[in-house]
Formats: structure tokens, C-alpha cells, sequence
């Protein structure tokens, strides 16, 4: 029966598998993280109990990050300074998964540059620019 389904197009099948994979590992990431954490807490970022206190003071999200990092994370700049903590790879995991369709779109405008659908190529890179843009800290809502 799969032998009479057409195959997908190249460019469908490279998206399709790099997202799923990267979501896959995105996923996996942010499920060890928080054991991490559990398993040794002093070696986390960020201590919970510090931080509900800093919510329930009315604190806007900009001024939590601030108040626990020193800064607000540029370029996943807290994140990436954590790293080998248990709050820090869990940033990491979100941080990957929410950048996915940046790391899927790359190959896949290969495939369409190869295609000769430059359309396509186009509007691929004016997408990458966005989530780079998003993902990045420069544009950002509140």
C-alpha cells in the first residue's frame, strides 16, 4: 500500500525531518534540565524561590531577568553562561526548540536554490530573519 503513495518533495522531506528531530531533542533537553536541577540544586541559575518572590512583588518580566541575571539575555546570553546547570540546559532546550524553523530553513533553501525556485529561497530568508531577529532579544514584545 506505501509503494502506491507519491513521495514528498525533496524540500518537504529535508524541513520535515530536521524539524522533527530537532524538536524531538528539544523536547528531550528540557525533560533532563529540570532533573539537573533537582538533582543538584546548588547548581542552578536561578533559585524559585527567589524568583516567585520577585512575581508576586508585581515585578514585569524584564525586571525578573534583570534582578537574577544582571542583564536581559541578548543573543541567549544567560542561557549560554549557564550552560552546565540545570536551569541554564533547559534554556537551552527551549531556546533550540523555539528557533527550529531557523535551523530546518537553512538546508531547505539549498534544496530550493538548487530547484531553481528562488521564490522560495526568498521568502525562506526573509523568514530566518525574523526568528534571528526574535530569537535574538533585538525585536521583542513589552
Amino acid at each position: 500500500m506505501t509503494e502506491d503513495r507519491p513521495l514528498a518533495p525533496l524540500h518537504n522531506r529535508i524541513y520535515g525531518s530536521i524539524v522533527y528531530w530537532i524538536t524531538f531533542t528539544s523536547c528531550l533537553i528540557c525533560f533532563i534540565g529540570p532533573m539537573f536541577a533537582m538533582i543538584w540544586p546548588d547548581n542552578t541559575a536561578m533559585n524559585p524561590y527567589f524568583t516567585y518572590s520577585l512575581i508576586f512583588e508585581g515585578m514585569s518580566g524584564a525586571e525578573i531577568w534583570t534582578a537574577l541575571y544582571g542583564e536581559w539575555p541578548w543573543f541567549h546570553s544567560v542561557w549560554w553562561k549557564n550552560f552546565f546547570t540545570g536551569d541554564g540546559f533547559t534554556m537551552f532546550g527551549v531556546a533550540l526548540g523555539t528557533t527550529v524553523a531557523l535551523w530546518a530553513l537553512i538546508p531547505t533553501m539549498v534544496v530550493f536554490a538548487r530547484e531553481k525556485q528562488y521564490q522560495y529561497v526568498i521568502m525562506s530568508a526573509i523568514v530566518c530573519f525574523m526568528v534571528f531577529l526574535a530569537a535574538s532579544g533585538i525585536v521583542r514584545l513589552g
